[in-house]
C-alpha cells in the first residue's frame, strides 16, 4: 500500500475505522488500482467495501466484458458486487443530452441510490491526479474562474452524499507501478483513444508540457488547484458572513421558495461544487452594500444567491456575473437575462434576481406562528421586548410582541393588497402610511413586495418582516396578555 496515498486519505479525512464505502469500479487501471487499496485499508480499519459496476450501453460485447472482469474479480476476493446497466444513447437522446452528460447523471444516481442503500459513509470515485491537472486546463480554456480553477476536489458533497476520491494526489504512473507490483489486472476503455471526446484531445497536451516544459506541469497544476481550492473556500465563506450582515442590517431581502425556507436554512448551506436544491426565489440586495464588497466576494456573494435560487451553475459564466455587476451603474429598471428562466434587474437602490416564471405561492400564513404570553410568563415576553429595544423600524428579529388585549382575535396572515396602510409615529403623532410608500422608501418594488406576507389587524398592516412594524399595539405595563408572532421569512 503506497504510504502517500495513506497520508492523502488521513489529511483529508475520507473515511474513519468501521465506514461502510461503495466503490465504483469500471474495470480500468485508476478504479482497480482505488479498489487494491481500499481493500487493503479495510483488513486493518474494518471497513466494509461494496463495488458498483455501470455498463453504459455504449460499448457493446467491450461493455459487457467490463462488467464481468469485475465482478469476477470481487468475487475472487470476496467484494460484495453490484451492477447496473442502463441504454444510456437512448436515454441521452430522449433527454437531449450528450452520452457524457447522460453518463455522468446516470452513474451518479447509481451511486447514490448504493449508497443509500447500504448506508454507505461514503462513495470512492478513482479520479488521479492526472485528471484533475486535466479539469484545470479544461476549466480555464472554458473561461471558468476561481472555482472552475479548482477542479476536482479530494472531498466533496453531492445529494448529502460524500463523495471521496483517494487517488487524487497520485499519478497515472504510479497508479501502473502499483497495480504492476501487486500484480492486479485491468481493462483498457477503447474510447479512451478517441479524439471524439474533447478531453481525449486535452488529454495528449499534459505529455508534451511534461517533456518540453517542465517535467512536474501536472504536479504543478495540481498546486494551482490547490491554491484556487483555499481561495474558492475563502471567498465562499466571507460571502456566507456577507449574507448574513446583509440580512441583518436590511440590506438583502430574500423571498423564500416555500415557507420551510428559514433563514436559518438559507444560511446553514454553503456555496461550493455541491449544489443544493433551491430554498429561495428572489433575492435584492441594496447597491451600497454591493458596491463596499471587494470584487471577488462580489462575484462569490452574486454565485451564492443564484445557488440558492437555481439547482446548477453550470451555466452561470463570468460574463453573467459581470452583467449583474453591471446593474450597480445602470438606470433602474434595466434588465438582463440568466441561464434558467432567471434575470437580474435594477430598481430604485437594490440589484434584484428573480424567477421568470414564480409559479404559485405558500399560502401567508404558512410563514407565521404564534404564541400568548399570560401570568407570570409576561416577564420572559418582557425581557425579550427588551432585548428588541421596541424598535418599530427594527429588522434585527424575526419575532415581534403586540398587545393581544387590543388586537383580540382580528388579526390575519396575507400578502398585501392595493391602498394597505399602516399606523405609524410622524412628527408625534400616529397617522395612516401606505405600505407602498413604506417600500418605495425600502428600495423595494412593486413586483418585489407582492410577494412578502404580512401581518393584518382590522385591515391595518401591524408587521412587515424585515421591513417594519407599526407603532400601534405596543406591549404596556397594563398589557395582560401578551402576543407573541414569530415569521420564519427572511431575518
Amino acid at each position: 500500500m503506497d504510504k502517500d496515498i495513506i497520508a492523502y486519505i488521513i489529511e483529508n479525512d475520507m473515511f474513519k475505522t468501521g465506514d461502510c464505502i461503495i466503490a465504483a469500479v469500471s474495470g480500468g487501471a485508476d478504479s482497480m488500482c482505488m479498489l487494491f487499496c481500499l481493500s487493503e485499508l479495510a483488513k486493518d480499519m474494518s471497513l466494509s467495501i461494496h463495488v458498483l459496476h455501470v455498463n453504459h450501453g455504449i460499448r457493446g460485447a467491450e461493455a459487457d466484458g467490463d462488467e464481468a472482469f469485475v465482478k469476477d474479480f470481487c468475487e475472487k476476493n470476496s467484494i460484495p458486487f453490484t451492477s447496473v446497466a442502463e441504454d444510456v444513447p437512448a436515454i441521452a437522446a430522449k433527454q437531449g443530452k450528450t452520452l457524457e452528460e447522460a453518463g455522468r447523471e446516470i452513474r451518479y444516481n447509481a451511486l447514490f441510490d448504493a449508497a443509500r442503500k447500504y448506508n454507505a459513509a461514503s462513495v470512492a470515485l478513482a479520479h488521479n491526479q492526472n485528471d484533475r491537472a486535466e479539469t484545470v486546463l479544461l476549466n480555464l480554456l472554458r473561461g471558468s474562474g476561481v472555482t472552475g480553477s479548482a477542479g476536482i476536489r479530494p472531498v466533496t458533497y453531492r445529494n448529502n452524499i460524500k463523495l471521496i476520491r483517494p487517488l487524487l494526489s497520485t499519478s497515472r504512473s504510479r497508479i501502473e507501478e502499483i497495480l504492476a507490483a501487486a500484480q492486479i489486472p485491468y481493462r483498457t476503455d477503447s474510447t479512451n483513444f478517441s479524439n471524439k471526446h474533447t478531453r481525449n484531445r486535452l488529454r495528449t497536451i499534459l505529455p508534451i508540457l511534461s517533456q518540453q516544459i517542465n517535467e512536474r506541469s501536472v504536479e504543478h497544476l495540481c498546486f494551482f488547484a490547490e491554491d484556487m481550492a483555499e481561495a474558492a473556500d475563502f471567498i465562499s465563506l466571507t460571502s456566507n458572513d456577507m449574507l448574513k450582515k446583509a440580512l441583518n442590517t436590511g440590506s438583502a431581502i430574500l423571498v423564500p421558495a416555500k415557507a420551510s425556507g428559514l433563514a436559518e436554512n438559507i444560511l446553514s448551506e454553503t456555496a461550493g461544487e455541491a449544489v443544493f436544491s433551491p430554498l429561495i426565489r428572489e433575492a435584492s440586495v441594496k447597491v451600497s452594500f454591493l458596491e463596499e464588497l471587494h470584487p471577488a466576494v462580489r462575484a462569490g456573494f452574486m454565485r451564492l444567491l443564484l445557488s440558492k435560487i437555481t439547482s446548477s451553475l453550470k451555466d452561470i459564466s463570468r460574463t453573467h456575473i459581470n452583467s449583474i455587476a453591471n446593474l450597480m451603474s445602470a438606470k433602474t429598471s434595466k434588465t438582463v437575462s440568466l441561464p434558467y428562466g432567471l434575470f437580474a434587474m435594477r430598481t430604485k437602490d437594490s440589484v434584484l434576481i428573480s424567477v421568470k416564471d414564480e409559479g404559485e405561492r405558500p399560502s401567508a400564513e404558512s410563514f407565521f406562528s404564534c404564541k400568548k404570553y399570560r401570568g407570570d410568563e409576561r416577564d420572559r415576553a418582557r425581557s425579550l421586548i427588551e432585548r428588541d429595544l421596541t424598535d418599530p423600524s427594527s429588522n434585527k428579529n424575526c419575532t415581534k410582541w403586540f398587545d393581544y388585549d387590543i388586537i383580540c382575535d382580528n388579526l390575519e396572515f396575507r400578502y398585501p393588497q392595493a391602498k394597505d396602510t399602516m399606523v405609524v409615529r410622524i412628527g408625534g403623532r400616529l397617522c395612516h402610511k401606505e405600505i407602498a410608500k413604506i417600500f418605495r422608501e425600502a428600495g423595494i418594488t412593486a413586483r418585489q413586495y407582492g410577494n412578502i406576507p404580512v401581518a393584518v389587524c382590522s385591515h391595518e398592516v401591524i408587521w412587515i418582516p424585515g421591513i417594519r412594524r407599526c407603532d400601534d399595539f405596543p406591549v404596556t405595563p397594563d398589557t395582560k396578555t401578551i402576543l407573541e408572532i414569530t415569521c420564519c421569512f427572511g431575518k
